[in-house]
């Protein structure tokens, strides 16, 4: 009753758990990640609604580890939306990881293109599209406007690629 959600002011948060041998205990806390056992990823914004979608993304920098994807389809100016991908990595990560430091070499941020667009409302793997041995990813935008009809909608293909990740994506330059 305190106004927060998700998070502070409905920024979200998701948590990855990491799986083990000899299964788990009938319940979970999540406050005991500890980052050996899995993290938290704290949303950026107030209102951006982080984690409203979450996905594997396969291994778009083909690093040999599996990547996150997670959707903030508020967030952003004007509610463009936002997703932001977590590269993953062979050492453990802190406890919790605030989406707002990724920085190109431990993830990055896609803007959305349009007010209100809603991308990020489903974000997925979708293989290695191109074929180049990079697993690739697709983020729905339910409600943008493409040649000008109303909502029809898109979806973007983010082709991964071994480096040279920015810390922010346009995906106004595919």
């Amino acid at each position: 009753a305190d106004g927060t959600y998700a998070g502070a002011n409905h920024s979200g948060q998701s948590y990855l758990v990491f799986g083990k041998s000899g299964g788990f205990a009938s319940a979970l806390d999540l406050s005991s990640l500890d980052g050996s056992n899995g993290f938290r990823m704290n949303g950026v914004d107030a209102g951006d609604l982080s984690g409203g979608s979450v996905s594997s993304a396969g291994d778009v920098n083909g690093d040999g580890f599996d990547d996150l994807i997670i959707a903030a389809d508020h967030g952003g100016a004007n509610h463009n939306g936002e997703s932001y991908v977590v590269l993953g990595k062979p050492n453990s990560f802190a406890s919790s990881l605030d989406l707002s430091s990724l920085n190109g070499s431990n993830g990055f941020r896609i803007n959305g293109l349009d007010p209100s667009a809603e991308p990020g409302v489903a974000v997925s793997a979708a293989g290695d599209v191109n074929g180049d041995g990079f697993d690739d990813i697709i983020i729905g935008a339910s409600a943008a406007d493409p040649g000008g009809f109303e909502q029809p909608g898109e979806s973007y293909v983010i082709f991964g690629k071994a480096s040279g990740y920015a810390a922010v994506f346009d995906p106004g330059t595919l």
